[in-house]
């Protein structure tokens, strides 16, 4: 008996160790976790991975030359599908045909990426902020703070009929290398924003969104 105690032991020693080890040696900057309330979401639901009717009529395009797309925008009328790759490049995919191009290059990580009414791009990068790629490719940042916070992981955007854009930073807090220590920390980091291209104004909608 005390021999299989002593295994046991030994056992817990084996897992436990490395991870005080890793809390003990590694500590993020002004990490602040929170134990989030408890939520109840009924009863669960069960749905399918994979759709076979969807995939059977489906046609994979651009496999293995787009890392990481995140969003598409797609112009109809120019036959173009477009996304942001985690290299850093925006890609283009035409329809049909399948044929990738290198499109416009952001030296971040575009996430979120919709049409402008010029024929170009507003991206939402998670490392640099809201740009817009006009159609020559040329790349301007359009904002990148806001009421003196930077943004650190911008992530989805729109625009409205009259030209507003309406985007998102999932993060003031950590950037998208570190976004798993603001689901640990559990607190409201997110933004929602508008800018004015008129008038190069940010406004804050709403603040303080997991």
């Amino acid at each position: 008996m005390a021999t299989v105690l002593g295994v046991a032991a030994k056992a817990v020693l084996l897992v436990l160790a490395p991870v005080l080890l890793s809390v003990a040696l590694y500590s993020p900057k002004d990490f602040s976790p929170v134990l989030p309330p408890d939520y109840s979401f009924g009863t669960d639901v069960y749905a399918p991975r994979h759709d076979a009717r969807v995939l059977a009529s489906s046609e994979r395009i651009g496999e293995g030359r787009l890392p990481g797309p995140e969003d598409l925008a797609y112009d109809a009328a120019g036959g173009w599908l477009y996304t942001g790759c985690a290299d850093g490049w925006i890609r283009r995919v035409s329809v049909p045909g399948g044929d990738v191009e290198d499109w416009a290059y952001t030296g971040g990580r575009p996430l979120g990426v919709v049409l402008s009414g010029d024929g170009g791009l507003v991206v939402a990068d998670a490392d640099t902020g809201l740009l817009k790629v006009s159609p020559d490719k040329t790349v301007e940042l359009l904002t990148d703070a806001a009421e003196g916070l930077k943004f650190a992981l911008t992530d989805g955007v729109d625009i409205a009929a009259d030209g507003t854009i309406y985007f998102t930073d999932a993060s003031y807090k950590n950037n998208l290398a570190h976004f798993m220590v603001d689901v640990f920390e559990a607190r409201p980091h997110g933004r929602l924003m508008s800018f004015d291209p008129s008038t190069g104004k940010t406004t804050v909608l709403a603040r303080d969104l997991y």
